[in-house]
């Protein structure tokens, strides 16, 4: 089994390995932004405000379901990449059967939700009348199409659970290709405004799927199914399902915590507002070479995990952290001294106050990007054993002590103090799990 082969992360350098499996991850999430902001971007320009009010009106329930959809995939992935590292090949396809009742499932009851109260949630969102209409179709769209975003996603995590991290990048640089041209023809040609752009995204992530089949019937015979691996098997359905939610509750807590964030920095102003948007528009840039390097420390760690190389995985871990730090040191030099110059690419050189408050939050978080590089690590490690009661404990200390340095700090320093909640929450995150990995703790198996 070619696959077997060549994305074995058992065996070989483990600094070379994850380094090998992180930059693809860090190319597809910058493929990724492309993607997401296409529809806005041919909107706002060929439509009008009201087409890209309508779309930013559902994105808060969009990623809501994107919350759960990702928390599903990453537990097949990481149930999948435990079995693979333990070389039950039989029970990695079983995986893969599995996820395609998984994934129907999740489809139907999105989809059922969605056509029964996307109107109902909408309005009670405060969705204003002229744009309610196309926020109600773009939304009935993704949610009742939601099984291709659900199997490409499926598709692209098992793929990473074998160390596979390439085909996905190659499925999702067509997908954008086909999303951005499918918008303009549309939008430009057909005139169908929001519904033009949604039906684009749907036919383009349907093509990503397509081509990770593709890629999986070629690549990865361990993912080959036959009838009996198709039979429900509902102890595997049950463990994807015991990592998956958590999974999903993490990213909701950290959905929360965004807004809630967003309302402390609301009460200084809308120049404030515009400097922490473009200011996080800056942070997601800069944080994706260190989420992609948790993302290949999860896959790493299940495969060893699975494998019962545990010394190795303590290996990757520090080698990982040292990376971490070394990748924020370089964004710091990248950032610091032109936090300005990088403010400018979001907002108006002449948005002098906005631009000023900008810079104050960059010189203050931008130090301590490797502090969440160090939390990614960690959660990832403790992800990818399954240990999904203390990742969930750390990811939830990550909000919550943002919220209450905050809301602190807004009070008692003024509006300079809120972006110090950053790093504060990155290191409530990582305090846990520094001293379990100190202590030798961070393993059921080594605390035995």
């Amino acid at each position: 089994m070619n696959s077997i082969k060549h994305n074995d992360m058992t065996t070989g350098s483990p600094t070379k390995i994850i380094i090998r499996f992180a930059i693809p991850m860090m190319l597809s999430s910058i493929v990724q932004q492309l993607y997401s902001v296409a529809d806005s971007v041919i909107v706002g320009q060929f439509v009008g405000k009201n087409a890209l009010a309508a779309i930013g009106a559902t994105q808060a329930v969009i990623f809501l379901m994107v919350c759960l959809i990702i928390g599903l995939t990453m537990g097949t992935c990481i149930i999948a990449s435990q079995l693979f590292g333990a070389k039950e090949y039989d029970k990695v396809k079983n995986v893969a059967g599995a996820a395609i009742y998984i994934s129907f499932g999740a489809w139907i009851l999105i989809a059922v939700l969605g056509l029964s109260f996307a109107a109902p949630i909408l309005r009670a969102l405060g969705t204003p009348d002229e744009i309610f209409h196309d926020a109600w179709l773009y939304l009935i769209i993704n949610m009742a199409f939601c099984l291709a975003p659900i199997t490409y996603n499926m598709a692209a995590n098992i793929m990473r659970s074998l160390g596979d991290s390439k085909s996905s990048l190659y499925a999702l640089i067509v997908a954008t290709i086909v999303n951005i041209v499918l918008d303009l023809i549309f939008v430009l040609v057909f005139g169908m405004g929001v519904a033009g752009t949604g039906i684009a995204t749907v036919i383009s992530q349907f093509v990503s799927t397509l081509l990770c089949l593709y890629f999986i019937k070629k690549k990865h015979e361990v993912l080959h199914i036959g009838r009996k691996h198709l039979k429900p098997h509902f102890e595997v359905i049950g463990r994807i399902i015991a990592v998956g939610i958590p999974m999903s509750l993490q990213n909701l807590f950290t959905s929360l915590g965004m807004i809630a964030l967003q309302s402390i920095v609301n009460r200084f102003g809308t120049d404030a507002i515009a400097a922490y948007t473009a200011a996080g528009k800056i942070d997601q840039i800069a944080l994706m070479p260190l989420s992609s390097l948790g993302m290949a420390v999860s896959t790493f760690t299940g495969q060893n995990y699975g494998s019962r190389n545990y010394s190795r995985i303590r290996e990757g871990v520090k080698s990982s952290i040292k990376m971490a730090v070394l990748v924020g040191v370089v964004l710091v030099l990248l950032i610091f001294p032109f936090r300005g110059f990088w403010a400018t690419l979001f907002v108006s050189a002449k948005e002098t106050a906005v631009i000023a408050i900008c810079k104050e939050y960059l010189g203050i978080v931008s130090i301590f990007y490797w502090l969440a590089g160090v939390m990614y690590v960690f959660l990832s490690m403790f992800r990818g054993m399954g240990r999904m009661v203390m990742s969930t404990i750390s990811a939830g200390l990550e909000p919550l002590a943002k919220i209450i340095a905050a809301s602190a700090l807004a009070y008692i320093v003024g509006r300079g103090g809120i972006w110090f909640a950053w790093p504060i929450g990155w290191f409530c995150a990582v305090l846990i799990p520094l001293v379990l990995f100190i202590t030798g703790r961070w393993s059921r198996e080594k605390a035995q």
